[in-house]
């Protein structure tokens, strides 16, 4: 399976977006209507005239997610007026998200979802709704794991067919409850949260001793110490390997972690790049795109940097950080190193 890439859609993928409308809507409910409901839905809501008109509308964003060239789910959000129901400014609903089946269980739903959160924190909302149909419990399970709970009921019809959906809604606080995993991205480097299964392409870049030899583990090339640093970045539930957008080459890995709601500060760091991959400019541009994103929610980010890992001493001061201290750091399942400790303000 290639990486999942989340695009935002425009009105030239209007047919896009239909095709794979009517095909994830048939997948999901085709079984439990009759042909004539769903077909009378799909004609009244998935035609090319809907299609146009909601995605010429300024309070309605689509998303794409493609596998490389094969679009293989959609989110569809409303904000202000173009809610469904509810309409409050201060909200943000989540109208669709489909994914389809042959792409079930590999986290395509996730990473919508995780756009629509992105955008309803980027928009100052206060909370997220939306409405599942209460004989969908796949559906129901996937929100309640997100964190969402019911409120509510409305009807929804299906083709002429009365149904009933429960309403459910996740309250947010920008300041404390906001991803450290999200899908990053710009025109060239993907971040994308990483997997248990990640582990043996991830050790084949890193099992070059040379990327490690300033570092203050320099056995981390041993695919048991590896191993150990794999388990952390798991365990953080902030780590991301790096791709080449263009060649879907895996370039590195790196990490939010140590989130302080007290200091209003996050640290990034854990990060290493395949040696074909220095001095291009991928760093900075991976730092870049951390810092933008989580500057949405802390005032300061700081950097663990190794007392003798000069190079990597250089490179974070080139995008503006500063030296506020020394001290002992425990990496994860491993003995104390002295660290000099970066810091870039908001």
């Amino acid at each position: 399976m290639e990486p999942i890439e989340i695009t935002k859609a425009s009105l030239e993928d209007y047919k896009t977006i239909q095709v794979l409308g009517r095909q994830t809507f048939e997948e999901t409910f085709a079984n439990s209507n009759t042909a004539a409901d769903v077909a009378k839905y799909l004609e009244e809501n998935l035609s090319e005239e809907k299609m146009r008109t909601e995605l010429a509308d300024p309070n309605s964003s689509f998303f794409i997610a493609w596998e490389g060239e094969k679009p293989v789910g959609y989110l569809k959000i409303n904000q202000c007026k173009a809610q469904t129901e509810l309409q409050d400014d201060k909200a943000l609903e989540i109208e669709r998200i489909y994914v389809k089946s042959s792409h079930h269980g590999k986290k395509v739903g996730q990473l919508l979802y995780e756009k629509a959160l992105d955008s309803a924190r980027l928009e100052g909302k206060t909370y997220l709704w939306l409405g599942v149909w209460e004989k969908n419990p796949r559906a129901i399970r996937f929100y309640e794991k997100n964190g969402f709970v019911a409120f509510d009921t409305h009807i929804f019809r299906m083709g002429d067919d009365v149904q009933t959906d429960i309403m459910m809604k996740k309250t947010l606080n920008p300041l404390i409850d906001f991803s450290i995993q999200p899908l990053l991205e710009n025109e060239n480097i993907l971040l994308i949260p990483l997997e248990e299964t990640d582990f043996e392409a991830l050790y084949s870049l890193a099992s070059d001793p040379k990327i490690w030899e300033q570092h203050p583990n320099k056995d981390r090339w041993k695919k048991d110490v590896f191993q150990n640093f794999f388990d952390g970045a798991m365990q953080s539930k902030g780590a991301f390997k790096i791709v080449d957008k263009n060649t879907n080459a895996l370039m590195g890995s790196t990490r939010f972690y140590d989130y302080s709601e007290q200091e209003n500060k996050i640290f990034i760091g854990y990060t290493f790049y395949g040696t074909a991959y220095w001095g291009k400019g991928i760093n900075p541009a991976v730092k870049r795109m951390m810092m933008d994103y989580i500057f949405q929610f802390v005032s300061k980010v700081q950097f663990h940097i190794g007392a003798t890992n000069l190079r990597s001493q250089i490179a974070i001061g080139r995008i503006g950080a500063v030296k506020v201290a020394e001290e002992e750091v425990t990496y994860f399942g491993e003995s104390p190193r002295f660290n000099f400790v970066y810091e870039i303000n908001r």
